[in-house]
């Protein structure tokens, strides 16, 4: 794995090739590039340069002062994948949770140049805000993090998809999650974000497992007859969970 920081953003990436296309993998709230560490191991990294960032106020990547809002975290993004891709190679996007946001927005501003989008229980409806709304309820940054960090680290002594998530947390900022809760939701409301995932002309899939997926979401989805793809038995971390499946359905996806 190697590193590197385009516009103060924190980029991992494998042995770059000129002759290969790209997939960057966006990760959610609260969450780092960490989420995505097996995909070094994986099958895409023999086929695809991999890019994985630190979106600003997580993992490593400093916030900064101009772009808290999640929306203006996005085309700054776009605008750092527009700048790392030459003109005749494709560009793949996997972006999970509340990154299915920046996912989406991405892909209205690089549209021609997308191969295919990957939403892994990503934002469709009100309802799948469980985690990104919680700073809204407190008084505060700081007595939202103290009670989600003990309401993570307790479900972190059971499972690991929750020790690997609360790794991350550890390295959020406070200000960045709050910016991140309070930019989004206008978006969120009355299923915006599932009618922009809706609109997207590029080639997509909404992968999602049914044990953490909310119902709202899921009748969502078969009303709207979006390209999907269900896996029994998992839950909201697919790329620590089920890893090897994961990468290797992502490859076929974007290799199509």
């Amino acid at each position: 794995m190697h590193i590197n920081i385009a516009e103060g953003v924190f980029i991992r990436h494998n042995q770059l090739d000129e002759q290969r296309d790209s997939i960057w993998l966006i990760h959610g709230f609260a969450d780092s590039g960490l989420v995505y560490q097996e995909s070094f191991q994986s099958k895409l990294a023999e086929h695809f340069n991999l890019f994985v960032p630190d979106m600003p106020g997580f993992g490593v990547s400093p916030l900064g002062t101009d772009h808290k809002d999640i929306k203006r975290q996005a085309a700054l993004l776009a605008d750092i994948i527009k700048k790392s891709t030459k003109e005749n190679r494709n560009i793949n996007l996997v972006a999970h949770s509340i990154g299915g946001l920046i996912g989406t927005w991405i892909c209205q501003q690089l549209e021609d140049r997308i191969n295919h989008y990957v939403n892994v229980e990503g934002n469709l409806t009100e309802a799948d805000s469980y985690f990104s709304n919680k700073p809204l309820k407190y008084a505060n940054g700081q007595e939202f993090l103290e009670a989600f960090e003990q309401e993570i680290f307790k479900k972190a002594q059971a499972e690991e998809r929750y020790r690997r998530y609360y790794a991350s947390l550890r390295f959020a900022q406070i200000e960045g999650m709050v910016a991140w809760a309070e930019s989004s939701q206008e978006h969120i409301k009355n299923n915006r974000c599932g009618h922009e995932f809706i609109q997207l002309k590029c080639p997509k899939t909404y992968l999602w497992g049914d044990l953490d997926t909310p119902l709202d979401t899921q009748t969502f989805i078969r009303e709207h007859k979006l390209p999907h793809k269900r896996y029994p038995g998992i839950g909201h971390w697919h790329m620590v969970e089920n890893p090897t499946r994961f990468y290797d359905d992502i490859l076929h996806l974007c290799k199509a």
